[in-house]
């Protein structure tokens, strides 16, 4: 029998076109909120799953921000 490993969760980064302060760390907890130089913001965060990963990208949308590329972050062991 093989060990299960107790963390899953993978590391992502999520750009969108709108500025969001740190405020919207309240709304969804433990994510970085990385202001860019041309106005858009990198959120990055870890989700324990790729259903945890879709609902954060639909309440983006329900929000109305503009997702422009989400990419997995490596974790290093």
């Amino acid at each position: 029998m093989k060990p299960t490993q107790t963390d899953q969760s993978e590391t992502y980064r999520v750009l969108v076109r709108e500025t969001l302060d740190i405020d919207f760390r309240d709304w969804y907890g433990d994510l970085a909120i990385l202001p860019q130089k041309n106005g858009e913001t990198a959120l990055v965060g870890r989700f324990s799953d790729q259903s945890a990963l879709r609902g954060f990208l639909e309440q983006l949308w329900n929000l109305n921000i503009t997702v422009i590329t989400v990419e997995r972050i490596e974790n290093e062991s």
